[in-house]
């Protein structure tokens, strides 16, 4: 009915099966964790989780999810048989680089963007819209092209043979 003082100079050793607390456990200093750690609560981190290359954040009955760094990359893997399905609530998803600038950005709306070097707004190069895609700049493309119609509002310059079924 009060508090247990145990004070010992190096090590306070307890062999038991199960060793059963009912209450709070407040540790001050390091706790180390040798086998496996169960819980069948909610974990509250305020400091976030630091784990070393290669350590795995693992989800799944089958390890199916995977998040970790290699020491040069960082990757998130669904190495399962579904698929990776990235949602949100928001207006968009939006991949940036380091520093901060747009890489793609995708609206849930339907819309899609893809930049250019990390350029925002201008730097837009490649945008689907809701009767096909939008392009700044020059498209250039190897092999043969295949269109249903063609519409050109400007001048064509040919290098080469024109066959014009006209």
């Amino acid at each position: 009915d009060g508090q247990l003082d145990i004070i010992a100079d190096t090590e306070i050793q307890i062999s038991a099966t199960t060793v059963d607390l009912n209450g709070n456990l407040d540790v001050s200093g390091t706790a180390l964790v040798t086998g496996v750690l169960t819980t069948t609560a909610a974990t509250v981190h305020t400091n976030g989780i630091t784990m070393p290359d290669n350590a795995k954040a693992i989800f799944g009955a089958g390890s199916d999810l995977q998040i970790y760094h290699n020491g040069t990359d960082s990757i998130i893997e669904d190495v399962g048989t579904g698929n990776l399905d990235i949602r949100t609530n928001g207006a968009y998803i939006l991949l940036r680089n380091a520093d901060n600038n747009n890489l793609a950005y995708f609206e849930t709306g339907g819309g899609s963007h893809l930049y250019w070097n990390g350029a925002s707004g201008l730097g837009r190069k490649l945008q689907t819209t809701a009767t096909g895609i939008d392009v700044t700049g020059t498209v250039t493309a190897t092999g043969t092209s295949v269109f249903a119609s063609l519409d050109i509002s400007g001048d064509i310059d040919v290098d080469g043979t024109t066959n014009l079924d006209v």
